[in-house]
């Protein structure tokens, strides 16, 4: 059973790690700041988390279909925040597609070079993916992705605190309650807290999975253009 928290519960929390409590902090301190710490926490958790090994723990995915003639495709993920795979169905095979480098856009949109249609490489552009060579008809292609952080809005809202990684976050907007106050000897304690664990975030980010550890594998795989095969 996940252990979650609550947002009401983190920033309960955080208002008795920071004692501030009152009613004198109430004021100074409304809930709409201490939400905005929280969150802020979450994101800086997220980040290390998804740091070490980001498709460990938050991965998501999304499919669409290309169309013919058409290279550059909006992504229309509004919690996309990196990719880590892209994969392409064509001529009833899956392939995974390496990403271009722009020297060699000239190459892949030269309309001279002899090209099969079928997309084998592909770069981000902002909001949007292109792919490259041009597609010549209707292919599907998977993004797998890392999703942006949660954002908490409710105070029923929950958070699955990862082994009470909640001490985290609450640290971190009790940091910025200290900072405002400009109470030094918190700032520092709640600094003390992050630093200890940073470390253990950093290993649980990189022992999830302890049956498959990360290996050489020999496997055939096509060149960087699609042509061909090789073994690596």
């Amino acid at each position: 059973m996940a252990l979650t928290k609550t947002l009401a519960e983190m920033r309960s929390g955080t208002r008795r790690l920071a004692n501030a409590q009152g009613t004198t902090a109430l004021l100074r301190h409304p809930d709409a700041d201490i939400n905005d710490y929280v969150n802020r926490g979450l994101g800086s958790l997220h980040r290390r988390l998804t740091t070490a090994l980001p498709d460990q723990r938050f991965l998501a995915s999304t499919t669409f279909t290309t169309t013919a003639n058409v290279a550059t495709e909006a992504l229309g993920i509004a919690t996309f925040d990196h990719l880590i795979s892209v994969e392409l169905s064509a001529d009833g095979r899956r392939v995974w597609l390496v990403g271009y480098e722009m020297h060699e856009r000239a190459a892949l949109i030269n309309p001279a070079a002899p090209q099969t249609g079928v997309p084998y490489t592909y770069r981000l552009r902002g909001d949007n993916i292109e792919l490259l060579p041009t597609p010549d008809g209707a292919y599907e292609v998977t993004l797998w992705y890392v999703p942006t952080s949660v954002q908490l809005t409710g105070d029923a809202q929950t958070f699955d605190t990862i082994s009470r990684l909640d001490d985290y976050i609450e640290a971190y907007a009790a940091r910025r309650i200290a900072i405002k106050d400009k109470n030094w000897d918190l700032r520092d304690a709640c600094s003390s807290i992050l630093g200890e664990l940073e470390s253990e975030i950093d290993v649980l980010a990189r022992n999830r999975d302890r049956n498959s550890p990360p290996r050489i594998v020999d496997v055939y795989q096509a060149d960087r253009w699609g042509r061909g095969s090789r073994r690596r």
